[in-house]
C-alpha cells in the first residue's frame, strides 16, 4: 500500500491482512498467519521464477480470513 510516508492506521493493516488471508491456500483455516514487510525490504532473486521473493525483517500477525465487513477497496 502507498502511504506517503505516513503511518497506517492498525484498522487498515488488520483488514489488508484479511484479505490476504481470504485468497490465500489456507484461506479456509479458521486463522491464518500472515507477514507484513516493507517494499525496501523484499528482493527477487536473479533468475528465480515469477512471484518468487525473498523478504527481511518481517512481521507477522494471526487473522481471520472471513471479508465479511470489510469496506469497498479504494
Amino acid at each position: 500500500m502507498k502511504t506517503n510516508g505516513e503511518e497506517l492506521p492498525d484498522r487498515t493493516f488488520e483488514e489488508a491482512a484479511r484479505l490476504a488471508a481470504h485468497y490465500s491456500k489456507n484461506s479456509g483455516a479458521e486463522k491464518v498467519e500472515v507477514d507484513y514487510v516493507e517494499k525496501k525490504q523484499v528482493k527477487k532473486p536473479n533468475g528465480s521464477k515469477p512471484g518468487f521473493v525473498v523478504y527481511y525483517t518481517n512481521y507477522s500477525m494471526m487473522i481471520d480470513s472471513d471479508i465479511s465487513g470489510i469496506q469497498e477497496v479504494q
